[in-house]
């Protein structure tokens, strides 16, 4: 093996929440922008994360995946290097540090904390993007605000190098990283969806860079880069700087091990030496649903299949305002290990 920086992964199951500033994060709420940084703060500051830890811990849970911002660029951990990079007049980061604090807590129950940040700007905070120079890969002009693509689809285009703006996020997250230290077990760093535009160099900015960045607080943190839903069987990855593999599955399950093609890397459960692992929400969608869309037997037998075969399993859950899983989906976690 590379690296045994997943190794703790290893036939074992997570889980992660999209918890953010709305359910989706894709639309930008009403309201003055001090009128959302307060009710974003005082968010921040109801999450019981002592709470949430003793559900995880009922689960069996080895690791838990959150969301540190994504979007509408509200971030649930202060970084004064996003604050001096963005100019902002008023931080959207938040002032309570949610994820060490959550960290700590996980940390006493043996279970590691893995935080989820995209690879680009918030794009529907356009001041950011501006300042980041940041374009998400889709096709834009100058003014890529009024852009309105046919149905809205957006159509995907390659796009230039965007190698300042990578230079300053490789910045907020080794801002990020340093903060944590060894509390930070690992990223999943989302939307690499122009891996080809900005990363396949030799010369930095590129993978070996970005995973600097993430690991400069805890060299042993283990990353992937998620560039997309899994439509088949065979995990690939992206760069020999990742870990264990992203997996998204979004809505499917899949059946990759006893069947005679699977190669020898599928069947040890590795994908060019990194973790297989696989990712799915377990609601209605990412973050979301009041009660688990599986029934128990399937959701049990699927994972402990997985499991068994060495892989690894991340089950997405909602979450509510105060970061309490719904105890629908507690219950049916709870079973996988017994």
């Amino acid at each position: 093996m590379k690296s045994n920086r997943a190794a703790w992964m290893r036939g074992n199951f997570g889980l992660m929440t999209h918890w953010l500033y709305q359910p989706v994060d894709t639309a930008v709420a009403e309201g003055s922008v001090e009128e959302r940084v307060s009710e974003w703060n005082k968010r921040v500051d109801d999450f019981d994360v002592d709470a949430l830890v003793e559900q995880l811990a009922r689960t069996g849970a080895k690791w838990f995946i959150l969301t540190i911002g994504q979007n509408t660029g509200f971030y649930c951990s202060p970084n004064p290097v996003y604050d001096e990079l963005t100019g902002a007049a008023l931080s959207k980061c938040s002032k309570r540090d949610l994820f060490r604090d959550l960290a700590l807590a996980a940390q006493k129950k043996g279970i590691k904390a893995l935080a989820y940040i995209p690879s680009g700007a918030p794009d529907r905070d356009f001041d950011a993007c501006l300042k980041l120079g940041w374009q998400d890969g889709y096709f834009r002009d100058e003014d890529w605000r009024a852009i309105t693509m046919p149905d809205g689809v957006r159509a995907r285009r390659p796009n230039h190098r965007l190698a300042d703006f990578q230079k300053k996020w490789e910045r907020i997250l080794a801002c990020w990283s340093e903060a944590w230290g060894e509390l930070c077990a690992g990223w999943f760093v989302d939307g690499v969806y122009f891996a080809d535009q900005m990363y396949m160099f030799e010369k930095d900015p590129n993978f070996r860079s970005l995973a600097a960045a993430l690991r400069a607080g805890n060299p042993n943190a283990a990353i992937c880069f998620n560039h997309g839903i899994l439509r088949v069987d065979q995990q690939e990855v992206l760069t020999e700087e990742e870990d264990y593999t992203s997996g998204e599955l979004n809505r499917f399950l899949v059946i990759p091990f006893g069947w005679g093609k699977a190669s020898e890397d599928t069947k040890n459960a590795y994908v060019d030496q990194a973790q297989m692992q696989f990712l799915n929400f377990l609601g209605t969608n990412w973050g979301q649903g009041t009660a688990p869309r599986l029934p128990d037997d399937l959701t049990i037998a699927w994972t402990r299949y997985i499991m068994e075969n060495n892989a690894s399993v991340t089950w997405d859950v909602p979450t509510s305002r105060e970061g309490q899983i719904p105890e629908s989906f507690v219950s049916t976690l709870s079973k996988i290990n017994k």
